[in-house]
């Protein structure tokens, strides 16, 4: 299996682990704020080590740098999040398991119009055993009942479009800095972007209510949900098509459906076996398409941040 498609996996991989770790966290905390929290914790880890392991000097990126890491960070951190939460205000279980179902395709539609990737056969069959099999573990997973208005629809969609966005995004930019700055740097412009919130949200905020055991889960948040996984997708972003990367998105569920069995008591559904093996299958055919369809990037492509 290539390199590409092993990081895209492992970072998304890293999410679901933080999936069922967020739900038990989120109990306790603000959403601002611990989104804040976590991801300034990774600014501070990443920072120092892209500055010592890619010589990063960071007064030195360019305007064109840092407005793109403006626009990634905005992307994921604060349009993906605040469409998320207003979408889970208004918005049904079901229509948000359906909706958040579809960014595969959403990024596999976006790539074709935006970034000319070639429509095949075997990217159509991949991207359609990722949509289906997280389709059918969100349907499955919850009970059919409440109705949803146009408003909550509208926020999921946009909070959708918005991660599929990013991985366009990701993908013309990513060639531009380093993995590791590129990572650190959507770290930094992330805790300043979320940071009003979060002071509005700590006002009423009781800490006397969290752990050292939640802090060290908020620790571990910090490190998998956002350094790792940032990592790893700017990794594998200049080595693999952005289609392949909203398909990797269905790797999440899974694995935050073993971390939540594992960990949390959950049980083993069979609509949860269907799933991974249809994921299973996409990840195949992904790779045998990545073999065929992997744009190259030379040396010359990579502008190192010194």
């Amino acid at each position: 299996m290539r390199k590409g498609l092993i990081y895209i996996l492992l970072a998304m991989g890293f999410i679901g682990v933080t999936i069922p770790l967020g739900g038990e966290l989120m109990m306790k905390f603000p959403v601002w704020l611990f989104t804040c929290i976590t991801i300034g914790v990774a600014a501070v880890i990443m920072i120092p080590i892209a500055t010592l392991y890619e010589k990063t000097k960071w007064t030195k990126l360019g305007k064109k740098n840092y407005f793109g890491l403006f626009m990634q960070a905005l992307l994921t951190c604060t349009l993906y999040t605040v469409f998320l939460l207003y979408g889970l205000t208004y918005a049904s279980a079901i229509s948000v398991g359906i909706i958040t179902s579809i960014i595969p395709a959403v990024v596999f539609i976006l790539a074709f119009f935006l970034l000319k990737e070639k429509l095949n056969t075997k990217k159509f069959i991949s991207i359609t055993l990722a949509v289906i099999a997280v389709l059918i573990m969100n349907i499955a997973g919850v009970q059919i009942g409440g109705g949803s208005n146009f408003l909550g629809i509208l926020f999921m969609l946009l909070a959708v479009i918005s991660l599929a966005l990013f991985f366009i995004y990701a993908k013309k930019f990513a060639v531009e800095l380093p993995p590791l700055t590129l990572a650190a740097g959507l770290c930094a412009w992330g805790f300043i972007q979320t940071l009003p919130m979060a002071v509005y949200e700590y006002q009423t905020f009781d800490a006397s209510v969290i752990t050292a055991g939640d802090w060290w889960g908020t620790f571990l948040y910090a490190i998998l949900g956002w350094a790792l996984a940032y990592a790893f997708t700017f990794l594998a972003m200049p080595t693999i098509n952005a289609s392949t990367a909203g398909m990797a998105t269905a790797v999440m569920p899974i694995v935050a459906a073993v971390v939540a069995l594992a960990f949390y008591g959950a049980s083993i559904r069979t609509v949860d076996i269907i799933a991974l093996i249809l994921v299973i299958a996409s990840i195949i055919i992904a790779e045998s398409q990545e073999k065929s369809d992997t744009p190259s990037v030379t040396k010359e492509d990579v502008v190192e941040a010194k």
